[in-house]
């Protein structure tokens, strides 16, 4: 009888675990069809990055939805980045998630056929497309990597900016050639994807957002900021049911609220700015639903390509979930910062480095500057300059 109460214990038991979802994101910049293609330093970076962290979802933004012609005449496929990324990352078990983006869908060509792909020249910028951004087309997609089967899948990519915000006045904004903002703009200049699938018998939306920087990149009546509030706003609503706005779309519903949901993504705006709607909308969004960490755990997701000691840093990507999710681990992906040396500025030190630090230099004062590095903080620069975030979740 001992024998047999066991078992029925050990089956109760097992019958009442609630899975974990284990969540990995990363902002990975600007990886092109090019890169893709080739073995590049940069790929090879982000696979380490990976290789230390076990997850079920691994969400993925700037990532180039390809097709053909573009960037170069060269390119032949379309919609294979994602699966050729998933191969190099020895992740070809994964269901794949990957829809163009409005960015870049309206830049012009060159004369040759192809596209300008470097974005900080001048003559690149002029071909750019103006409401969406990017030099070619569907350049910041948005992709997916999920372990568990896929039930549906809802991408909202053509709603307008008036038809969720009649009250928005586009005329006190310009684009960045000085033109008027067009009445039927887009709401999201990339895509809004929420994709259901089957946890272990529950279904559990994942909701991949890659928001519009709410900074004006020097045009002082961009759209931006606001554009970037009400990205979150949609968020927001869709996920609580609610904003601080009357919304009134026929065509798309938010999710019930017995709904269990995990978002994420670069949301583009630092929930410790006082100024930027976005952020408040971000501060309200946590109080409804949980975070991968405490809001004091949150330091910052973006930096500079320098190596300074003091270098840029901004709080841009985030994962939230629904109440009925229990975070039970997280953090943001960040070497180790005490290891670091600083070597003065008079000239390459003469030295080889310990096996785990890297020998870089930054600038300061007009002069370059050298230092010594944990070699993982060299790998996370050298792979993008976003960190990556992870957090576990179990369903209560």
């Amino acid at each position: 009888m001992k024998i047999y109460t066991i078992l029925i214990l050990l089956l109760v038991i097992t019958s009442c675990s609630s899975p974990t979802i284990r969540v990995v994101h990363y902002n990975i910049k600007e990886l092109s069809t090019p890169k893709i293609d080739k073995d590049t330093h940069q790929i090879r970076n982000v696979k380490k990055v990976l290789e230390g962290h076990s997850f079920d979802i691994l969400s993925l933004n700037e990532i180039q939805f390809d097709q053909q012609g573009v960037p170069t005449l060269l390119q032949t496929s379309k919609g294979e980045n994602l699966k050729k990324l998933a191969t190099k990352f020895d992740l070809t078990d994964f269901n794949d998630v990957f829809h163009p983006a409005n960015t870049g869908e309206k830049a012009k060509k060159k004369k040759d056929g192809s596209y300008f792909q470097n974005v900080g020249t001048s003559v690149a910028r002029a071909h750019a497309d103006q409401e969406n951004f990017g030099v070619f087309p569907h350049q910041y997609s948005t992709g997916a990597l999920l372990k568990y089967r896929i039930i549906s899948e809802i991408v909202i990519k053509d709603l307008k900016w008036k038809d969720f915000n009649p009250k928005i006045d586009l005329s006190k904004f310009r684009m960045g050639n000085k033109k008027r903002i067009p009445k039927d703009i887009s709401l999201f200049d990339k895509n809004f994807t929420d994709v259901v699938a089957d946890v272990d018998g529950h279904e559990v939306h994942f909701i991949f957002l890659h928001t519009v920087p709410s900074y004006h990149f020097g045009n002082k009546k961009s759209p931006n900021y606001i554009r970037n509030a009400d990205q979150l706003r949609f968020l927001e609503w869709y996920l609580t049911g609610s904003t601080d706005i009357d919304v009134n779309l026929s065509s798309i519903k938010p999710l019930s609220p017995k709904a269990t949901y995990i978002a994420m993504g670069d949301f583009n705006t630092d929930i410790k700015n006082l100024k930027n709607p976005g952020s408040a909308v971000l501060r309200r969004l946590f109080e409804k639903s949980n975070t991968w960490i405490k809001q004091k755990d949150m330091t910052f997701t973006n930096e500079g390509s320098s190596y300074s000691p003091k270098p840029f840093r901004l709080l841009l990507d985030y994962i939230i979930s629904s109440k009925n999710l229990e975070p039970v681990a997280g953090g943001i992906i960040h070497p180790n910062w005490n290891k670091r040396r600083e070597l003065g500025c008079n000239g390459m030190p003469k030295l080889l480095p310990a096996s785990d630090m890297a020998l870089v230099s930054y600038r300061q004062n007009k002069k370059e500057c050298w230092a010594l590095v944990d070699k993982y903080y060299q790998t996370l620069k050298d792979a993008s300059d976003h960190y990556p975030l992870w957090g576990h979740f179990k369903i209560k």
